[in-house]
């Protein structure tokens, strides 16, 4: 398997989440459902490295990443509100996980202007993201997210902030993004929202090892 968990405990004050045990090929997609203070946030954060996990295994295409640090680990995540720097332009929005990768300028332009292109999102490149609207501040997160090619995406309810008219068409975002060949875990309270989107559905915390 290209994902293993194993026994997963992780806490968040006096809140204790786990043991989870999870296995994924690669490329899935797994979309996690269930009711807000479920640890859904919580579990995304100890896969992300935010937070520390107590106890477990988190072995990622064959390398045990659990005492790896963020920065260290091949995965992205995307925040319910997409976190990105006001004070920074769309493109150095995008660029700036690469030059915190360490990554030369060269090979940044070269792949913030690929992603502008295969998300639609080239004529924002020198706006700042106040100027955007939901939809495209999404695009713009998401394209910040996958910049470093990470091997997994963390979604936390991505669709949440957005209307019902855009939900369709970052749904459809989502897929061509998982076309790319990156595993993605999306998690959400709303199980409507992932129909038709992920290649597995699984009620959150699970009862039982999946």
């Amino acid at each position: 398997m290209f994902l293993n968990i194993r026994g997963l405990i992780c806490k968040a004050g006096d809140f204790t989440l786990g043991p989870v045990t999870i296995s994924l090929e690669r490329g899935s997609y797994l979309a996690l459902f269930g009711p807000s203070g479920s640890g859904k946030s919580l579990f995304l954060e100890t896969i992300a490295g935010i937070r520390k996990a107590q106890e477990g295994s988190l072995m990622i295409d064959g390398n045990e990443c659990i005492n790896q640090p963020p920065q260290k680990r091949p995965v992205a995540m995307l925040f319910q509100d997409y976190a990105l720097f006001p004070h920074l332009s769309v493109f150095e929005n995008i660029a700036f996980a690469l030059k915190m990768k360490g990554i030369d300028k060269a090979h940044q332009i070269r792949r913030v202007n690929e992603l502008c292109r295969y998300l639609s999102i080239e004529k924002l490149k020198e706006r700042e993201p106040d100027s955007l609207s939901g939809g495209e501040k999404q695009r713009v997160a998401l394209a910040r997210a996958i910049a470093p090619e990470p091997l997994i995406l963390l979604l936390d309810e991505p669709l949440s902030a957005l209307d019902e008219n855009l939900r369709g068409e970052a749904s459809e975002l989502l897929r061509k993004i998982n076309l790319l060949g990156i595993t993605i875990i999306h998690v959400t309270h709303n199980k409507e929202e992932i129909a038709g989107i992920a290649s597995q559905t699984q009620h959150f915390p699970p009862e039982s090892k999946f």
